[in-house]
Protein backbone atom coordinates (compact mmCIF):
# COMPACT_ATOMS: atom_id res chain seq x y z
CA UNK A 1 0.00 0.00 0.00
CA UNK A 2 2.74 2.86 1.23
CA UNK A 3 5.94 2.36 2.96
CA UNK A 4 4.80 4.79 6.03
CA UNK A 5 3.00 2.95 9.09
CA UNK A 6 -0.15 4.36 9.80
CA UNK A 7 -0.78 5.31 13.36
CA UNK A 8 -4.53 5.17 15.16
CA UNK A 9 -5.88 7.44 17.53
CA UNK A 10 -8.04 6.05 20.29
CA UNK A 11 -8.94 6.67 23.52
CA UNK A 12 -12.46 7.26 24.93
CA UNK A 13 -15.11 9.30 23.42
CA UNK A 14 -15.64 12.54 23.66
CA UNK A 15 -11.61 13.30 25.15
CA UNK A 16 -10.56 14.90 22.10
CA UNK A 17 -10.15 12.59 19.42
CA UNK A 18 -11.91 14.69 16.47
CA UNK A 19 -10.05 17.95 17.49
CA UNK A 20 -6.73 15.96 17.30
CA UNK A 21 -7.50 14.41 14.14
CA UNK A 22 -8.13 17.58 12.35
CA UNK A 23 -5.17 18.90 13.76
CA UNK A 24 -3.23 16.46 12.54
CA UNK A 25 -4.73 16.22 8.70
CA UNK A 26 -4.29 19.82 8.51
CA UNK A 27 -0.62 18.63 7.03
CA UNK A 28 -1.11 17.61 3.30
CA UNK A 29 0.88 14.22 3.83
CA UNK A 30 -1.73 12.67 6.72
CA UNK A 31 -4.72 11.81 6.26
CA UNK A 32 -7.90 10.11 8.13
CA UNK A 33 -11.28 9.42 7.26
CA UNK A 34 -14.62 9.39 9.39
CA UNK A 35 -14.77 7.39 11.80
CA UNK A 36 -14.36 3.70 10.39
CA UNK A 37 -15.00 1.38 13.89
CA UNK A 38 -13.41 -1.80 12.14
CA UNK A 39 -11.53 -3.16 15.31
CA UNK A 40 -14.62 -1.97 17.45
CA UNK A 41 -16.51 -5.02 17.46
CA UNK A 42 -15.88 -8.57 19.35
CA UNK A 43 -17.45 -10.25 16.63
CA UNK A 44 -14.69 -12.40 14.06
CA UNK A 45 -14.38 -11.08 10.59
CA UNK A 46 -16.21 -12.91 7.57
CA UNK A 47 -19.37 -13.42 10.63
CA UNK A 48 -22.31 -12.66 9.34
CA UNK A 49 -22.69 -10.19 12.64
CA UNK A 50 -19.98 -8.24 11.60
CA UNK A 51 -20.68 -7.72 8.14
CA UNK A 52 -24.12 -6.74 9.33
CA UNK A 53 -21.91 -4.18 11.52
CA UNK A 54 -19.74 -2.47 9.11
CA UNK A 55 -22.80 -2.25 6.28
CA UNK A 56 -26.22 -1.52 7.84
CA UNK A 57 -25.36 1.37 10.52
CA UNK A 58 -26.28 4.62 9.02
CA UNK A 59 -23.79 6.48 10.65
CA UNK A 60 -21.04 4.41 8.58
CA UNK A 61 -22.88 4.54 5.44
CA UNK A 62 -22.36 8.54 5.96
CA UNK A 63 -19.21 8.10 6.53
CA UNK A 64 -18.04 6.15 3.24
CA UNK A 65 -20.43 8.75 1.25
CA UNK A 66 -18.03 11.53 2.91
CA UNK A 67 -15.15 10.01 2.20
CA UNK A 68 -15.65 9.24 -1.11
CA UNK A 69 -15.72 5.24 -0.99
CA UNK A 70 -18.50 3.82 -3.23
CA UNK A 71 -20.92 1.52 -1.60
CA UNK A 72 -20.55 -1.01 -4.27
CA UNK A 73 -16.69 -1.04 -3.82
CA UNK A 74 -17.34 -1.08 -0.13
CA UNK A 75 -19.50 -4.53 -0.89
CA UNK A 76 -17.12 -5.97 -2.58
CA UNK A 77 -14.51 -5.16 0.16
CA UNK A 78 -16.08 -6.80 3.11
CA UNK A 79 -17.32 -10.15 0.38
CA UNK A 80 -13.81 -10.70 -0.22
CA UNK A 81 -11.35 -9.64 2.28
CA UNK A 82 -9.36 -12.26 4.00
CA UNK A 83 -9.39 -10.60 7.08
CA UNK A 84 -9.59 -7.20 9.63
CA UNK A 85 -6.31 -5.79 8.19
CA UNK A 86 -6.78 -6.68 4.69
CA UNK A 87 -10.12 -5.51 4.76
CA UNK A 88 -8.92 -1.87 6.75
CA UNK A 89 -6.23 -1.39 4.38
CA UNK A 90 -8.49 -1.77 1.34
CA UNK A 91 -10.94 0.96 2.90
CA UNK A 92 -7.98 3.09 3.19
CA UNK A 93 -6.41 2.88 -0.32
CA UNK A 94 -10.14 3.57 -1.29
CA UNK A 95 -10.02 6.35 0.91
CA UNK A 96 -6.81 7.52 -0.60
CA UNK A 97 -7.90 7.29 -4.03
CA UNK A 98 -10.98 9.75 -2.96
CA UNK A 99 -8.62 12.18 -1.21
CA UNK A 100 -6.40 12.27 -4.65
CA UNK A 101 -3.15 11.51 -2.44
CA UNK A 102 -2.99 8.01 -2.46
CA UNK A 103 0.91 9.16 -1.46
CA UNK A 104 -0.15 9.96 1.88
CA UNK A 105 0.43 8.73 4.80
CA UNK A 106 -3.07 7.13 6.57
CA UNK A 107 -4.73 7.12 10.02
CA UNK A 108 -7.37 6.42 11.89
CA UNK A 109 -9.49 7.67 14.26
CA UNK A 110 -12.12 5.60 16.05
CA UNK A 111 -12.28 6.23 19.88
CA UNK A 112 -14.05 3.02 20.07
CA UNK A 113 -10.99 1.01 18.16
CA UNK A 114 -9.62 0.80 21.89
CA UNK A 115 -11.50 -2.45 22.50
CA UNK A 116 -9.54 -3.81 19.40
CA UNK A 117 -6.28 -2.62 20.71
CA UNK A 118 -5.14 -5.90 21.14
CA UNK A 119 -5.78 -7.41 18.07
CA UNK A 120 -4.48 -3.90 16.33
CA UNK A 121 -1.36 -4.04 17.75
CA UNK A 122 -1.07 -7.61 16.50
CA UNK A 123 -2.50 -6.74 13.11
CA UNK A 124 -0.53 -3.53 12.85
CA UNK A 125 3.68 -4.30 14.48
CA UNK A 126 4.94 -1.63 12.72
CA UNK A 127 1.76 0.87 14.26
CA UNK A 128 2.00 3.80 16.52
CA UNK A 129 -1.06 3.97 18.73
CA UNK A 130 -1.99 7.99 19.98
CA UNK A 131 -4.23 7.39 23.30
CA UNK A 132 -5.90 11.03 24.38
CA UNK A 133 -6.96 11.08 27.71
CA UNK A 134 -9.63 13.34 29.03
CA UNK A 135 -10.76 14.52 33.14
CA UNK A 136 -13.75 11.61 33.67
CA UNK A 137 -16.43 14.15 35.06
CA UNK A 138 -15.87 16.41 31.89
CA UNK A 139 -16.76 13.61 29.75
CA UNK A 140 -19.30 12.35 31.76
CA UNK A 141 -21.35 15.60 31.55
CA UNK A 142 -20.60 15.46 27.43
CA UNK A 143 -21.81 12.34 27.60
CA UNK A 144 -25.27 12.74 29.62
CA UNK A 145 -25.59 16.06 28.07
CA UNK A 146 -25.35 13.93 24.75
CA UNK A 147 -24.84 16.41 21.81
CA UNK A 148 -22.64 13.87 20.01
CA UNK A 149 -23.18 10.82 21.53
CA UNK A 150 -25.11 9.86 24.69
CA UNK A 151 -25.32 7.22 27.81
CA UNK A 152 -28.15 6.38 29.44
CA UNK A 153 -26.71 7.15 32.75
CA UNK A 154 -23.97 8.51 35.21
CA UNK A 155 -22.73 4.55 35.34
CA UNK A 156 -22.46 3.91 31.68
CA UNK A 157 -20.98 7.38 31.04
CA UNK A 158 -18.30 6.93 33.60
CA UNK A 159 -17.71 3.19 32.49
CA UNK A 160 -17.39 4.55 28.86
CA UNK A 161 -14.43 5.85 30.50
CA UNK A 162 -12.79 3.54 32.91
CA UNK A 163 -12.98 0.60 30.18
CA UNK A 164 -10.92 2.83 27.77
CA UNK A 165 -7.99 4.20 30.13
CA UNK A 166 -8.23 0.50 31.64
CA UNK A 167 -7.61 -1.59 28.79
CA UNK A 168 -4.53 1.06 27.14
CA UNK A 169 -3.07 0.87 30.24
CA UNK A 170 -3.14 -3.25 30.24
CA UNK A 171 -2.06 -3.27 26.82
CA UNK A 172 0.23 -0.21 26.83
CA UNK A 173 3.40 -2.42 28.30
CA UNK A 174 3.04 -4.46 25.02
CA UNK A 175 3.47 -1.41 22.80
CA UNK A 176 5.56 0.81 24.92
CA UNK A 177 7.91 2.14 22.21
CA UNK A 178 5.08 2.69 19.88
CA UNK A 179 2.73 4.63 22.28
CA UNK A 180 2.05 8.35 22.79
CA UNK A 181 -0.10 9.48 25.26
CA UNK A 182 -1.55 12.94 26.07
CA UNK A 183 -4.27 14.69 27.78
CA UNK A 184 -6.90 16.86 26.72
CA UNK A 185 -6.56 19.62 28.67
CA UNK A 186 -2.67 19.98 27.90
CA UNK A 187 -3.60 19.87 23.83
CA UNK A 188 -5.95 22.53 24.94
CA UNK A 189 -4.23 24.55 26.53
CA UNK A 190 -0.69 24.70 24.91
CA UNK A 191 -1.79 23.27 21.41
CA UNK A 192 0.91 24.07 19.36
CA UNK A 193 3.17 22.69 21.60
CA UNK A 194 1.71 19.53 22.17
CA UNK A 195 0.58 18.95 18.42
CA UNK A 196 4.62 19.40 17.38
CA UNK A 197 5.82 17.02 20.17
CA UNK A 198 3.10 14.67 18.76
CA UNK A 199 4.05 15.02 14.89
CA UNK A 200 7.34 14.63 16.11
CA UNK A 201 7.13 11.43 17.50
CA UNK A 202 5.08 10.43 14.52
CA UNK A 203 8.60 11.35 12.60
CA UNK A 204 6.45 13.78 10.22
CA UNK A 205 7.45 17.69 9.51
CA UNK A 206 6.16 20.08 12.71
CA UNK A 207 5.79 22.92 10.23
CA UNK A 208 3.58 21.34 7.84
CA UNK A 209 0.30 21.64 10.15
CA UNK A 210 -2.00 24.57 8.82
CA UNK A 211 -4.16 24.57 11.74
CA UNK A 212 -5.63 27.48 12.89
CA UNK A 213 -4.90 26.91 16.76
CA UNK A 214 -6.67 30.11 17.56
CA UNK A 215 -10.16 28.04 17.56
CA UNK A 216 -9.08 25.99 20.04
CA UNK A 217 -9.83 27.02 23.58
CA UNK A 218 -8.84 25.81 27.08
CA UNK A 219 -11.50 23.22 29.04
CA UNK A 220 -14.23 24.58 29.99
CA UNK A 221 -15.53 22.49 33.08
CA UNK A 222 -18.45 21.54 31.52
CA UNK A 223 -19.53 18.93 34.62
CA UNK A 224 -19.66 22.11 36.80
CA UNK A 225 -23.49 22.73 35.27
CA UNK A 226 -24.10 19.21 34.68
CA UNK A 227 -23.02 16.79 37.73
CA UNK A 228 -24.83 17.09 41.08
CA UNK A 229 -22.28 15.76 43.50
CA UNK A 230 -24.10 12.43 43.93
CA UNK A 231 -23.26 12.18 40.21
CA UNK A 232 -19.47 13.04 40.84
CA UNK A 233 -19.61 10.46 43.90
CA UNK A 234 -20.81 7.66 41.33
CA UNK A 235 -18.13 8.89 39.14
CA UNK A 236 -15.15 8.85 41.68
CA UNK A 237 -16.39 5.45 43.41
CA UNK A 238 -15.83 3.63 39.21
CA UNK A 239 -13.00 5.99 37.84
CA UNK A 240 -11.27 7.00 40.72
CA UNK A 241 -7.97 4.94 40.65
CA UNK A 242 -7.30 5.85 37.44
CA UNK A 243 -8.11 9.57 37.54
CA UNK A 244 -5.67 9.66 40.48
CA UNK A 245 -3.21 7.90 38.02
CA UNK A 246 -3.52 10.69 35.19
CA UNK A 247 -3.88 13.34 37.99
CA UNK A 248 -7.49 14.44 38.18
CA UNK A 249 -8.99 15.52 41.67
CA UNK A 250 -13.08 14.21 41.53
CA UNK A 251 -12.89 15.09 45.05
CA UNK A 252 -14.45 18.16 43.75
CA UNK A 253 -18.21 19.94 43.79
CA UNK A 254 -21.08 19.65 41.27
CA UNK A 255 -23.74 21.62 40.28
CA UNK A 256 -25.58 24.68 42.91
Amino acid sequence: MISDPPFFILGCVRSGTTLLRDVLRSSGRLECPEETHYYRWGQPFGSNAYRTEVTKRRVLKRHRKMDKVDEGLFEEMVATASSRRDFQNRYMKAFLAGAANEGGRWFDKSPQNIYGLPLLAHDYPSASFVHIVRNPLNVVASLMVGKVIGAPSVIAAANYWLEAVAIFNTVQPAIKERSYELKYEALTSNPKIESKRLMKFLGEDTRSLTYNFSRIHPERDQYLSVLSDEDIAVVRDICGKWAEHYGYDLSVKGKR
